[in-house]
């Protein structure tokens, strides 16, 4: 296939810093439903679009519906015409039980983010959270594996995926890189290239 993709996660976001403040149930706050960027984290992206030797080899951008990563996708590519697709299956993981990984209405984002493309969504509303079960390894598996096979069909060689640390470390090194298990979490805004 031979497919040069740039794996981006998100700038710095809410949950990421209550989860440095209150562990854990930063992840069901109900307070926190799709995490937003911080401040710091609008200006990694920024920085990342300023210093980013690549950006313009670039030929097709995927992101996830999730606003932390649209408002990150837009603050990096925004000011070119390279085609950006938004698609479900690059959601973070879990799906389920995460509010800050609980998306907006479609109608909502795609009249925001008017710029991104939002292909294949059959919904709406997002289905695919569900307060009282956490997604499993295997339909993680499944999203990563579609998401693989979608660019398999695509004619473009130079991809960047806008994700997140989960999603994208489960991709990439086929371990979920958690802090709380000890391993060193993908890092904001630092691209990492894979080739599939």
């Amino acid at each position: 296939m031979n497919k040069q993709i740039y794996c981006i996660r998100h700038g710095e976001s809410v949950h990421n810093v209550n989860y440095k403040k209150n562990g854990v149930s930063a992840f069901t706050d109900p307070n926190c439903v799709d995490s937003e960027l911080t401040n710091f984290g609008q200006e990694q992206s920024i920085l990342l679009s300023r210093n980013w030797t690549c950006k313009y080899n670039i030929e097709l951008i995927l992101v996830s519906p999730l606003t932390r990563t649209l408002d990150t996708c837009m603050n990096i590519f925004g000011d070119t015409d390279i085609p950006i697709f938004c698609i479900e299956g690059l959601r973070e993981y879990p799906c389920g039980s995460h509010t800050c990984n609980k998306r907006k209405d479609i109608s909502f984002l795609s009249t925001k983010y008017s710029r991104i493309q939002f292909i294949n969504f059959n919904d709406n509303k997002d289905v695919y959270w569900n307060p009282n079960e956490e997604e499993t390894i295997s339909s993680l598996n499944n999203r990563i594996l579609k998401v693989k096979e979608f660019i398999s069909k695509r004619p473009e060689n130079n991809i960047a995926i806008v994700g997140h640390n989960s999603f994208l470390s489960k991709m990439i090194y086929n371990e979920l890189k958690y802090i709380e298990h000890g391993k060193q979490e993908i890092k904001h805004c630092e691209p990492i290239l894979y080739k599939i």
